[in-house]
């Protein structure tokens, strides 16, 4: 699958089909300080991701 992080741009490709929590324990990444968007779908901790997917990986902002 392609992974697609925004803020700071990179690019990783990983291989094998993987829940999302999965994969955000993988990469490092508290999956509740980040939204996981496939196309146009935000995935929840419990949905699995193809090898063909692309996801991209944005961080959860808040301010006041």
């Amino acid at each position: 699958m392609k992974v697609i992080f925004h803020l700071p741009r990179k690019e990783m490709e990983l291989a094998g089909n993987k829940k999302l929590a999965d994969l955000a324990r993988e990469l490092n990444l508290n999956p509740e300080a980040y939204l996981f968007v496939r196309g146009d779908t935000i995935l929840t901790r419990d949905e699995w991701i193809k090898d063909t997917d692309t996801v991209e990986v944005y961080p959860v902002i808040s301010g006041g």
